[in-house]
C-alpha cells in the first residue's frame, strides 16, 4: 500500500473529491494547510525584513491505495489540478506498512474499501 500525499489548490477540492470517487478511490482525508513555494515570484517586500517568502493557503488531500492504483489516483489528481500555473502543487507517495480498520480489525485490503 502507499499513502498519496497531494498538495492542492483548494478551490479543486470538489472536482477532485468527484473523480476520485468515480474511479472507486477507498476515500480521502483534506486538510487546510500554508506553504511557501521556491519561486522568487512568490517574494513579498516589507520594510523592515526586505523580501520574505509568502505563504499561500492550499489543501492537503491524503489517499491510501494498494500499489497497483497509485499511477491512476496520481494521474486523476493531476488531470483535475493541472492549470500549467505556478502553485499547481506537488505529489508525494509514501509507503503504508499496514492499514486497519479500528471498528472492525479488518487488515490490508479491507481495511481500505
Amino acid at each position: 500500500m502507499k499513502l498519496l500525499i497531494a498538495i492542492v489548490n483548494t478551490d479543486q477540492l470538489d472536482e477532485l473529491r468527484d473523480r476520485l470517487f468515480e474511479i472507486g478511490a477507498p476515500g480521502l482525508t483534506v486538510d487546510g494547510v500554508m506553504g511557501i513555494g521556491k519561486p522568487l515570484s512568490q517574494m513579498r517586500y516589507s520594510e523592515v525584513r526586505g523580501f520574505i517568502p509568502k505563504f499561500f493557503a492550499r489543501s492537503r488531500v491524503e489517499i491510501v491505495v494498494e500499489d497497483d492504483r497509485v499511477d491512476e489516483i496520481a494521474e486523476v489528481i493531476q488531470q483535475v489540478c493541472r492549470s500549467g500555473r505556478i502553485g499547481d502543487g506537488k505529489i508525494f507517495v509514501l509507503p503504508v506498512d499496514r492499514a486497519i480498520r479500528i471498528r472492525t480489525g479488518e487488515e490490508g485490503r479491507d481495511a481500505l474499501y
